[in-house]
């Protein structure tokens, strides 16, 4: 049995489709924030001490952070569901590069765009951060929308768990139909993903806008 922390519409919410598109057993438990914005100290302490969602407890009781790193982990775990180029597979390469441009890039501009106070000491410096970051959010959802092309999905014909990713960081743009409206394939990707009956389960249970 896997445990997934996370709290709706976070970064949970693609590793939460996954477990459902792979069929492996797993329970939800929702990480609340105290009146601090922290979440409780039973958290910090047994499962993540840097305090953000989500976290994936294994089987084996083992903890893991980093939500790219769990959509890796449990792609690769069960082979047979296709939803992951295998280690040598001509297109792992690419698959490895677009998860970790979408964690690594859009996933932090997302958070200076939406918590831009937490990226500066400088009491009227938030405004300059959000700015900044809306800027670049609109140019790595241009390289996104480059990426996928006329494409059905990001590796092609086939669904893979970088598309779970993918439609997860779009419904997080500061104007999803704006985004939607300059890049009608990322729309039209989303739309793909969402029909998914694995995906919509988890996607309903963390209210992701129905665009």
């Amino acid at each position: 049995m896997y445990t997934l922390y996370g709290r709706p519409a976070t970064g949970s919410a693609a590793v939460e489709a996954l477990l459902e598109e792979l069929g492996l057993p797993y329970r939800l438990e929702n990480v609340a924030k105290g009146p601090d914005g922290r979440p409780s100290a039973h958290y910090l302490a047994n499962i993540n001490p840097l305090g953000p969602v989500p976290a994936l407890k294994l089987p084996d009781g083992s903890v893991m952070t980093e939500s790219a790193a769990m959509m890796i982990y449990l792609a690769d775990l069960v082979p047979g569901a296709n939803l992951a180029p295998l280690p040598t597979h001509p297109a792992r390469g690419q698959y490895l590069r677009v998860m970790l441009f979408l964690a690594a890039e859009i996933y932090p501009a997302d958070l200076r765009l939406f918590y831009s106070d937490r990226y500066t000491t400088d009491p009227d410096g938030a405004s300059g951060v959000k700015k900044a970051a809306s800027a670049e959010m609109d140019r790595l959802f241009d390289h996104l929308a480059n990426m996928l092309g006329d494409k059905p999905f990001l590796l092609g014909e086939e669904f893979s768990a970088l598309d779970l990713y993918a439609a997860m960081v779009a419904s997080w743009a500061e104007s999803v139909p704006v985004l939607f409206t300059r890049h009608p394939n990322i729309a039209q990707h989303y739309a793909r993903v969402k029909a998914r009956p694995a995906t919509a389960r988890a996607w309903a249970r963390n209210k992701m806008m129905d665009y």
